[in-house]
């Protein structure tokens, strides 16, 4: 997970995901999805291959708080403050619109 910007409460939240952890996440999340396609190390980051398209996923720095990811395609360069916000940007931009999170509804039973 990203790094904090403070250590208090949960001492796993301060440690940052490292890149073989973050590629191996994205392989996992594409897989899910159901989208061809494959997660390298590249550089500074990750970089997913899917079709015709080249995402670069980096890490921010301490001083883009509270922005913890980037998501950068050859077109645009998406925050995310959140792994949660980075995977539902990157599945938008993936086109895999047919992975829609599942709904739950409380009824009380008949």
């Amino acid at each position: 997970m990203a790094g904090a910007a403070h250590s208090a409460g949960n001492p796993h939240r301060a440690r940052r995901m490292n890149p073989p952890a973050l590629r191996a996440l994205l392989a996992d999340s594409l897989t899910l999805w159901g989208v061809a396609g494959r997660v390298e190390i590249a550089d500074a980051g990750v970089r997913i291959i899917a079709g015709d398209q080249v995402l670069h996923v980096m890490q921010a720095t301490p001083g883009e708080a509270p922005m913890r990811w980037w998501l950068i395609s050859e077109a645009r360069r998406r925050p995310a403050a959140s792994m949660l916000g980075l995977l539902r940007s990157l599945r938008y931009a993936l086109n895999a619109t047919g992975a829609e999170p599942a709904r739950a509804r409380v009824a009380a039973p008949s």
